[in-house]
């Protein structure tokens, strides 16, 4: 994925911000008034229109798909119809379809991806389960089903880890540690930590909010509500995948592989011959912003977060994915394993073995 130079971040959040700031000032302005209702139309271009090209040219444009403008010219329209004062809205009938237009074409989207789905789904149920021998945790053998049959996109990963974080939050209790193959190593990393306690005070505390806040809400306004109710119930759902992903995904070493999977959020798979050194970490305690870009961060989040024991070197940047098919290349890899020292001196001996062949 191309990167975007700091000068285009710095010219798009100027041109922005003028944008912006220039139709909100037009209004509240005083000596602008009386405005014709004909001002109205022109602020919606803008944040329909000239804003999502602005975000094309110097955001969008050969990184990400352009189908993302779709959902910044729906934003646009809600930050225009915010700004744009009611009564002027009004006397033009038919903006009023513009949001319908847009909740058409996002529902049209959605019964396509659905339909696609629905007809592939049962070979995608059976290239799961065949795929079992060959990826040991449930996210590997769902995405290589997935792309067998469906064409690699945004859209197939977020749909790839809404299924892992419903999988793991409700129908991942029964299960077991993912099972290795023969001469293959498992470390665990949670067993001494307090990750568990960590994110079931965040889930008691996001239920008591739900409990006071919706009501409250509800008086004021019930759509907000409900949005609010809804976002709860899926940080709920999230907080109880990662809990369980990490208890049943421990990192494993096989003879040409090391596989880092850290809950639902972080992945990553580097081959023994990319690794440059593993040694005990010696670092500050608290890492810069700027050398965390390039950091594959394994530490659990707890009520204090722990130092890294482990830090592994590779010899060029490998990418990381993240939720919802973000990723990000890394140079080191920061860990803290139950066991530092076994997984400091079987890695090691690994890479030797590696080198010997």
């Amino acid at each position: 994925m191309i990167s975007i130079s700091r000068t285009k971040w710095m010219w798009f959040y100027l041109l922005l911000t003028l944008v912006v700031s220039s139709n909100i000032l037009i209004y509240q302005l005083t000596i602008m008034q009386p405005l014709p209702n004909q001002v109205a139309l022109g602020t919606l271009f803008d944040f329909i229109i000239t804003i999502p090209l602005l975000t094309y040219f110097f955001i969008i444009r050969k990184r990400y798909s352009w189908k993302y403008l779709l959902s910044i010219a729906f934003l646009g329209y809600g930050a225009a119809y915010l700004i744009i004062p009611h009564n002027m809205l009004t006397s033009f009938h038919n903006t009023s379809y513009i949001p319908v237009f847009f909740e058409g074409v996002f529902l049209f989207i959605e019964l396509y991806i659905g339909y696609k789905l629905i007809r592939k789904l049962p070979a995608i149920i059976r290239n799961f389960n065949n795929n079992y021998p060959n990826t040991s945790t449930f996210q590997e053998r769902l995405e290589e089903a997935l792309m067998l049959h469906l064409k690699p996109s945004r859209t197939i990963d977020i749909i790839s880890s809404e299924i892992t974080m419903l999988y793991y939050s409700l129908f991942s209790w029964r299960k077991k540690q993912v099972s290795v193959l023969e001469n293959e190593a498992v470390f665990t990393f949670h067993k001494k930590t307090s990750f568990v306690a960590f994110y079931v005070m965040m889930i008691h505390a996001i239920v008591l909010e739900s409990i006071e806040f919706h009501f409250l809400l509800h008086s004021w306004s019930p759509v907000i509500s409900f949005i609010a109710l809804l976002l709860n119930v899926y940080a709920v759902l999230l907080f109880l995948a990662e809990i369980q992903a990490i208890r049943l995904c421990p990192i494993f070493l096989t003879n040409h592989q090391l596989h880092f999977q850290i809950g639902v959020m972080k992945r990553l798979k580097v081959s023994l011959e990319d690794i440059k050194s593993v040694h005990y970490y010696d670092g500050p305690e608290k890492i810069s912003k700027k050398e965390s870009k390039h950091i594959f961060d394994g530490v659990l989040s707890e009520f204090m977060k722990e130092k890294p024991s482990i830090e592994i070197e590779l010899h060029s940047p490998k990418k990381a994915k993240f939720l919802y098919g973000i990723s990000k290349n890394v140079t080191k890899i920061h860990l803290r394993p139950d066991e530092p020292q076994r997984f400091y001196e079987v890695v090691n001996s690994k890479l030797k073995d590696e080198l010997n062949l």
